[in-house]
């Protein structure tokens, strides 16, 4: 085979190669984009609005001021679980009036 005609696949095979594996990363993504969202901390708190922090027990996430995820790094060697909401808002305490005495003043 000649050196002209090895060029010529390599070239033809670079035209051809990355859209073919574009499009089976595409296939394999529309899949299961549920199930790599569920394994990424940070797309927990767009998951549950409600959480205020969370954990998968590597990472700890809680959201920012703005509502963003912030979220820390994770260890060496740590081995991540399943991720679980630590934090929600409080509930606002009810307002109970004390009983007003008759004759009390106001």
């Amino acid at each position: 085979m000649k050196r002209l005609d090895v060029i010529n696949i390599v070239a033809a095979f670079s035209l051809v190669l990355p859209p073919l594996l574009g499009t089976l990363a595409a296939e394999q993504f529309a899949e299961g984009p549920d199930a790599l969202e569920e394994a990424t901390v940070h797309a927990f708190g767009d998951r549950d609005k409600t959480c205020l922090a969370w954990t998968d027990s590597c990472r700890s996430c809680q959201r920012a001021e703005n509502g963003d995820p912030v979220c820390s790094n994770i260890g060496i060697a740590c081995q991540p679980k399943p991720i679980v909401c630590t934090r929600r808002p409080e509930a606002a305490p009810k307002q109970e009036g004390a009983p007003k005495q008759e004759g009390a003043p106001k």
